[in-house]
């Protein structure tokens, strides 16, 4: 049978009482699992660690970069977790990025782009913008200084208001200003533009076309990761003749650290994997929005559609994509400490990992479902609805997220108030592990999909239960807390029948 059909097996607790042991469970007994494994987890160690021992000396656990990879190792014997008990050949190594620093050119072509930006700003709103548009500079403009630096806290809180202000511009403000505010002769070239890319340039996106490798590279994706940050481990080489198929998990509420490990070189991925000329794969519909296309393009970004991924596995040797699973849906299941894939009938990406004779590599990032909080949402519920709905009906589905204030932001000041908009800085550890080789078939069985795609569970859920013990919730501080105290926190992977 499906895992997904399994019922979860049972332990004692302290009173004797059967509860599920953490494993696989599906959506009808979602709720009552979740309840039951929030009170296992913090009442009881986790099954897979050793009998408590006594708690008089606090284990420590350090972490250290040698030779472009960390060396984990427990420094405490007497400590009550089972760190001891990984090999170093089984843990995946830590990738050193190569960091450049930012070239002023590079911070001056962004400041005259954001100049045009905020003058699209003006032209809709007016005297309105004046207020949001000096709030904004304050924010950004460290970003811009001749002397930031890629750990400067107030460079990196810069970088990620720009990604906001460039969503909200690209959505909704610059498309108004060329219907409506812009010369004629700009509005009729606009016109063009939007006819061209739908009924010349549609297949672009399905292509890898219009890839511009040095825009990955700029370093200023770099500030962005380190916000977090977000880290690369890999458990393996991968040979750069073969073609691979990176199945990314959790979805998180944005997928934050699937887009900078696989849209641009912020964590090193060309110098862990040289040779792989790698795609991520996104909605179609956000190749619908001027100009964002454009910029999606140019960081490798294409749409996963079923001819998309055909195509971009079969370009080359070492031609790749990188497919965000569980979608969506996902997303809706997304809160700090767990790990809740949507998988259980996910088996497409396996059919086209076979019809193309790419490798499945299962991809797990730590700290994802970490940097936002999520409006509880239940199953049943009149948010889960709409939101289900709204996925129906666009293929989108809008979570009902929020972050954190900033420190001396408006809402912190006026509203005492630590929510917000803007991400946690929480960790990010995305972790590759090793490649299923698939055999390739001009049209595979439904058995056959079935196998390999249970193969995937399989090597997904070891790589997770063998590196969440190092990962899971790790602190920006380090990892010389009390990881006994951590891992009572820790959730199981869950699989939704969905």
């Amino acid at each position: 049978a499906p895992a997904t059909s399994r019922e979860a097996p049972t332990m004692a607790d302290a009173d004797g009482a059967a509860k599920p042991r953490p494993g696989l469970t599906n959506r009808k007994n979602a709720a009552a699992a979740t309840a039951t494994t929030t009170t296992t987890t913090t009442t009881a160690v986790p099954p897979d660690s050793p009998e408590p021992r006594s708690m008089s000396r606090t284990p420590s656990f350090t972490s250290d970069v040698i030779d472009g990879g960390f060396a984990y190792r427990t420094c405490d014997s007497g400590s009550a977790s089972s760190l001891a008990s990984l090999a170093e050949d089984e843990v995946a190594k830590f990738v050193k990025p190569d960091r450049k620093p930012e070239k002023i050119p590079h911070k001056a072509t962004g400041l005259l782009f954001w100049t045009m930006v905020m003058y699209a700003w003006y032209q809709i709103l007016g005297l309105l913008f004046i207020p949001i548009g000096v709030y904004f500079a304050v924010l950004a403009s460290p970003a811009f200084s001749p002397s930031a630096k890629f750990d400067s806290h107030a460079a990196q809180v810069g970088i990620v208001v720009m990604i906001y202000a460039f969503l909200v511009s690209a959505l909704i403000i610059c498309p108004v200003y060329f219907v409506v505010c812009a010369h004629p002769y700009v509005r009729l070239a606009f016109v063009g533009y939007v006819s061209w890319y739908a009924l010349v340039d549609a297949k672009t996106p399905m292509n890898g076309g219009r890839f511009l490798p040095w825009f990955r590279r700029l370093p200023f994706w770099a500030t962005m990761a380190d916000y977090f940050p977000v880290r690369l481990h890999k458990s393996v080489d991968l040979d750069p003749k073969g073609n691979y198929l990176f199945g990314y998990h959790p979805h998180g509420i944005i997928g934050v650290g699937a887009l900078i490990t696989f849209a641009t070189n912020a964590t090193g991925f060309e110098q862990a994997f040289p040779g792989l000329d790698l795609r991520l794969l996104t909605l179609a519909s956000n190749f619908y929005l001027p100009f964002t296309r454009e910029i999606l393009l140019a960081m490798g970004i294409n749409s996963v559609k079923k001819e998309s991924v055909e195509t971009n596995l079969t370009r080359r040797p070492g031609a790749s994509v990188a497919i965000v699973v569980g979608g969506a849906a996902e997303a809706l299941d997304a809160r700090p400490g767990w790990a809740v894939l949507t998988l259980a009938r996910r088996k497409g990406f396996v059919k086209l990992a076979m019809k193309t004779g790419a490798s499945l590599v299962p991809v797990f990032a730590f700290g994802e479902n970490d940097i936002f909080d999520q409006v509880d949402n239940p199953d049943g519920s009149p948010l889960r609805r709409f939101q289900t709905w709204t996925k129906q009906l666009i293929g989108v589905t809008p979570p009902a997220f929020y972050g954190r204030s900033l420190s001396r932001g408006i809402m912190r000041r006026i509203f005492r108030s630590g929510a917000g908009v803007m991400p946690k800085r929480e960790s990010i550890e995305v972790v590759v592990g090793h490649p299923i080789k698939c055999p390739k078939m001009a049209e595979p069985s439904v058995k056959q999909i079935d196998e390999y795609h249970q193969k995937y569970i399989s090597a997904l859920k070891e790589l997770y239960d063998t590196h969440r013990r190092l990962f899971h919730k790790l602190k920006r501080e380090g990892s010389e807390d009390d990881l006994a105290a951590r891992m009572k926190r820790m959730q199981s992977l869950r699989f939704i029948d969905e």
